[in-house]
């Protein structure tokens, strides 16, 4: 039974869209839990979220350019920017 190099590879690329994704959602959510601190006046838990979120957005980056899909990549890297421009307004 020959070995699907392909398939393997196809997953392994949909594995890393799934996580970069996840870690994208992931630092949404901390920059909503960021802004809640900060209204609330909790600064040392708005400090933490925000820094949660800036490490999100480092690892999609660390990872971005191992997406083969130029389409997925480019979509990735829109979002990576809005999130980025997120972190920085707040």
């Amino acid at each position: 039974m020959p070995f699907e190099y392909e398939a393997l590879r196809d997953q392994a690329q949909q594995t890393l869209i799934d996580f970069l994704t996840a870690e994208l959602a992931l630092g949404s959510s901390f920059m909503l839990a960021a802004s809640l601190s900060f209204n609330e006046g909790h600064i040392t838990h708005y400090e933490q979220a925000k820094n949660g979120a800036t490490k999100t957005a480092d690892t999609v980056l660390r990872f971005l350019s191992a997406v083969t899909d130029s389409k997925v990549r480019a979509d990735i890297d829109m979002r990576l920017g809005a999130l980025y421009r997120l972190i920085s307004s707040l």
